[in-house]
């Protein structure tokens, strides 16, 4: 059984201890004294100090004066620490007052800022949020229910805190200073957010009745541009359904849209939140057939572009057939997948005869299946901008040259999978057209991954005579015959 001691009996078994010490330093000192006495009054040369007398003695005096200094520091900073806390509770009660005094509810907005005061640098920050008729806090009031009123917190922190010491913390609740709902009205909550998850300011919003507007009128005042955080509130707005849509030069969605839009409902004594994923776009140039050295290749006058993102793929048909072309996309963090090509997605379905084999050649990482060789189909090439930003990204083709149709159009014919041996295929019958092509004895043509049938006319929309095969030459992997095969797959090196 251990040996319990009351905290008083601890105290005074402690201060007895101390007591203790300090008389036996004393009675060693008197005998230090005694003996050094008696080295003056008599001859006797073994009357002096032992080194073991010595040493126990600095030894006492280092804990003594180790424990004297511990206690003197760890008061030291404990005063200070305290300091500390009364000005960072100052502080935080002046930020909630400071927010009390605006005129203007919506625009207490998160906020960060120091102040420093005898040496100490001190952080507050101020985080606010709605709190709706749900009870939920969210982002610029978003859960579905009305304003109610703004949820004020205010957190400091200061340089010389210690691990253990927790922070100044103060909150209060900011009600507006009119109404701002009514039972017969309802309200819409719009969110704007940037490809890093915070607010985008300034983006101009805009609402206006549905063509099936089921009651929704046209706004009396129009909506105010996104604060800080990215929200805009559009109060007492008249039940029925509404496009909401956001605007900012040089922005797009995540859609890739310069104007998004959105369709929403509003009803009576309700709110509906609207949300957008919108920022500055970033310019991306795709050089195209950089795979092949010589020659100059001619690009189809109806080639797409797949950019595939975390979210979705995007295809955008290419302005013109020059070998380099700039799109200003959504600056995805984690960037983009580049191939040249329509990517279409395969869907499964119960029954199977309702699946779909979509359009999965073009992409060169689909070619999963080895070839006689060992090679496989490589990732695609990844690029990614900064918000604002520029980058470059090289396309590869399957390249071939096609001689004796100087002048001619030729059109080419995506062919599903199972016609050439691993590759993938394209059930869409995906159609790419060149011509005419120049005047000369052979035309270096680029086209997608995949397989394909190629037809020649003499006029665009007439291409309806098969290409004879002696008449293609492979740049690039592949084979050629009845069907031309190009073939992204590569031999990977251990």
């Amino acid at each position: 059984m251990g040996l319990r001691v009351a905290p008083a009996a601890r105290f005074c078994f402690t201060h007895d201890l101390n007591l203790a010490k300090e008389a036996h330093v004393l009675a060693l000192l008197r005998h230090l004294g005694r003996r050094i006495t008696a080295a003056d009054d008599t001859a006797n040369a073994e009357a002096g100090i032992s080194l073991i007398e010595v040493l126990v003695a600095m030894l006492i005096f280092a804990i003594i004066a180790v424990g004297v200094g511990y206690g003197i520091v760890t008061s030291l900073y404990l005063s200070n620490d305290a300091r500390s806390r009364q000005v960072a509770t100052n502080l935080a009660a002046q930020e909630i007052d400071l927010a009390r005094s605006s005129g203007d509810v919506f625009s207490v907005l998160d906020h960060d800022s120091t102040v420093v005061q005898n040496g100490t640098t001190f952080t507050v920050r101020r985080a606010t949020a709605w709190e709706t008729t749900t009870g939920v806090d969210g982002n610029c009031g978003s859960g579905g229910g009305q304003l109610r009123y703004r949820h004020l917190n205010v957190t400091v922190t200061w340089n010389s805190m210690r691990a253990s010491t927790p922070a100044v913390r103060a909150d209060s609740a900011l009600a507006p200073g009119s109404r701002i709902n009514d039972p017969t009205l309802g309200t819409i909550l719009v969110s704007v957010l940037t490809a890093a998850g915070s607010g985008a300011a300034g983006v101009a919003i805009s609402a206006v009745p549905n063509a099936v507007p089921n009651g929704a009128q046209t706004l009396s005042v129009a909506p105010p541009a996104t604060d800080a955080q990215g929200c805009s509130y559009l109060l007492k707005v008249k039940p029925g359904t509404y496009d909401v849509s956001a605007f900012r030069p040089d922005y797009v969605d995540k859609n890739q849209a310069t104007i998004p839009v959105r369709t929403v409902g509003v009803a009576a004594g309700a709110a509906a939140s609207v949300s957008f994923a919108y920022d500055l776009a970033g310019t991306l140039t795709a050089t195209y057939g950089t795979n092949v050295s010589t020659g100059t290749t001619l690009l189809p006058s109806d080639l797409h572009t797949t950019w595939r993102s975390t979210y979705a793929a995007y295809t955008p048909r290419n302005a013109s057939t020059v070998t380099t072309q700039t799109f200003r996309l959504h600056p995805f963090a984690s960037g983009y997948q580049v191939f040249a090509g329509t990517y279409v997605a395969p869907t499964p379905a119960v029954p199977a005869t309702l699946a779909t084999q979509g359009c999965v050649s073009v992409d060169p990482a689909a070619w999963t299946t080895p070839a006689a060789d060992g090679a496989i189909g490589p990732a695609a090439p990844q690029v990614a901008t900064l918000p604002g930003g520029a980058a470059s990204v090289n396309v590869p083709l399957g390249v071939f040259t096609v001689t004796g149709l100087a002048g001619q159009y030729l059109r080419a014919v995506s062919q599903p999978a199972g016609i050439a041996p691993g590759d993938p295929g394209c059930a869409l019958g995906t159609v790419y057209t060149f011509g005419p092509l120049p005047v000369g004895a052979t035309a270096q043509l680029g086209l997608p991954f995949g397989s394909f049938t190629l037809f020649s006319g003499i006029t665009s929309g007439t291409q309806t005579i098969p290409v004879i095969a002696s008449t293609v030459t492979l740049q690039t992997r592949g084979s050629s015959g009845a069907v031309l095969t190009l073939d992204p797959r590569t031999v990977v090196t251990p």
